[in-house]
């Protein structure tokens, strides 16, 4: 992407930074926040290969600011402490990235009012939670120039529904054509990050790891990934919830719209050959928002295609990194645009 200025900040709660791409003209411009990929295990902000083109179009289009984070990585960390850092970060875009836009390219402003979430994979199960956590309905938002206003979100093969058979049972599971993994690669890896803090007192950080190899070979840490999920032990490794209670709760973002959290308007895009994250958890959870009327309109009556988009597709996971947002472009990429544009912009 042209004109790129990228930032490694010491954000708070040992965030490893933030990326702010922009383009010309120099104006308020709208943004967009991307979610790493990559199982919460592995990934990398500036790993460009694995965005999807057409999205990357839209904010193009815009000329929107994208922002990219990473955060803490299991299974060094538990969900909660990865959810501490998308907190923190929130925080930081709020209170920091107009001036940090500002000192490097004078007379560039984001618009924190339109706030674009986007995320695939476990990248998508943290733009949900991201809305989950910061969407407000207008009536109830209490908006300054400083808060981040989230108006729509893209969810892209998102990893949800774990208390599935997929995430919780060991058996044989053909993940990208990989071979099954022992559960002592998983063992070992733990047993090393135990050996770590009993010899330093602290816990391991990890941010920011390479799922692939200059070659495109699936990395250590992309094949103790696959272990984690073929040997059912993902619930296990995303870890404790701090606290129970409805309305406290969130490492499952059902449990949280069950607690009565809501969704802004949301596309969902899943191939329906995804052998990583499989489309029968996004209909599951879509259900899920459709029982408990979870997305900003619905409970009003607002028809359902007015804040929810579904798209389900002929492909494997990240089957849409090289769509291009042309003239060729398939209808339903142009719905998904129109829509978007419509609740991000409008």
């Amino acid at each position: 992407m042209e004109d790129e200025a990228s930032y490694d900040r010491a954000l708070p709660r040992r965030m490893a930074g933030a990326r702010v791409y922009r383009n010309l003209p120099e104006i308020d411009r709208y943004l967009a926040y991307f979610c790493v990929y990559g199982y919460k295990i592995g990934g990398q902000r500036q790993f460009l290969p694995w965005w999807p083109r057409w999205v990357l179009d839209i904010a193009l289009k815009q000329n929107a600011i994208i922002v990219v984070a990473d955060h803490r990585l299991l299974p060094e960390a538990t969900t909660e402490e990865i959810l501490d850092d998308i907190h923190d970060f929130w925080k930081w875009l709020g209170d920091d990235l107009s001036a940090v836009v500002q000192n490097e390219h004078v007379g560039l402003q984001p618009d924190l009012s339109r706030v674009l979430l986007v995320g695939e994979s476990a990248g998508g199960y943290l733009a949900l939670q991201t809305a989950l956590s910061f969407y407000k309905p207008q009536a109830q938002a209490v908006v300054t120039s400083s808060t981040p206003r989230i108006r729509a979100v893209i969810a892209q093969y998102p990893a949800v529904s774990f208390r599935t058979p997929m995430y919780t049972q060991d058996y044989h599971k053909d993940l990208f054509g990989q071979p099954q993994y022992p559960n002592s690669m998983i063992d070992d890896h733990l047993a090393a990050i135990a050996a770590a803090r009993a010899e330093t007192g602290k816990q391991p950080i990890v941010t920011n790891v390479s799922m692939l190899t200059p070659e495109l070979a699936f990395t250590l840490r992309g094949r103790l990934a696959f272990a984690i999920q073929q040997r059912g032990r993902y619930v296990d490794i995303l870890g404790p919830e701090r606290d129970t209670s409805p309305g406290k709760r969130r490492v499952f973002p059902e449990d949280r719209i069950e607690d009565g959290n809501l969704l802004p308007p949301v596309v969902f895009l899943h191939g329906v050959d995804d052998s990583i994250a499989p489309v029968g958890g996004s209909d599951m959870f879509i259900e899920h928002l459709r029982k408990y009327q979870a997305i900003d309109g619905l409970a009003q009556g607002r028809p359902e295609n007015e804040v929810l988009r579904y798209y389900r597709v002929q492909g494997e996971h990240l089957f849409d990194t090289e769509i291009k947002l042309d003239e060729d472009t398939d209808e339903w990429v142009k719905d998904a645009v129109a829509f978007v544009e419509k609740h991000w912009l409008e």
